[in-house]
């Protein structure tokens, strides 16, 4: 009879389990990757809407990666960007870390991630008149896959520091 290896979805010392086990881990971790993925895409989206100013609608890849309530409040910011004349230029927006929040569900989410990003580097203007620096943030995301797409439907975050 085979021996597996699993990791504790949190992360952890290996145990000794079933293969049933060890295919739910390898079914979660790549739930958790596909999340990540979802997230990296959407962010790159989103500091291109920025640096253009917003927008009124959607894009598609707006609404391949978000859904529900975070698209919502994803629309109202950047409608509220384009109608102030808010934009962003130079810089990146870096991800310091991503972890994962096993065992936190919010909305019927599947999965959950903590993520740092550091946008420091980003400038902000309003009106082609320079108004401050992007932020450093940390998300707590949800997802929940809706058809066949994982999307992010919910996020809690705040501004931080540092990601340190």
């Amino acid at each position: 009879m085979p021996t597996y290896a699993c990791t504790p979805e949190a992360g952890g010392a290996e145990f000794s389990c079933s293969q049933q086990q060890y295919d739910e881990m390898v079914a979660k971790d790549k739930l958790y990757a596909e999340a990540e993925a979802v997230y990296r895409r959407f962010l790159q989206e989103d500091l291109r809407i920025s640096r253009t100013g917003g927008t009124e609608s959607a894009t598609s890849v707006l609404l391949e990666t978000t859904a529900e309530a975070f698209l919502k409040k994803a629309l109202e910011g950047y409608r509220q960007d384009r109608a102030e004349g808010l934009s962003a230029r130079g810089g990146d927006r870096v991800v310091r870390s991503i972890e994962r929040l096993a065992g936190v569900s919010k909305g019927g989410s599947l999965v959950a991630l903590r993520a740092c990003v550091d946008a420091s580097s980003v400038t902000v203007y309003k009106a082609g008149k320079y108004v401050g620096k992007g932020l450093v943030t940390r998300d707590d995301l949800y997802f929940k896959r809706i058809g066949s797409a994982l999307k992010v439907i919910g996020a809690d975050g705040s501004e931080v520091s540092s990601c340190g």
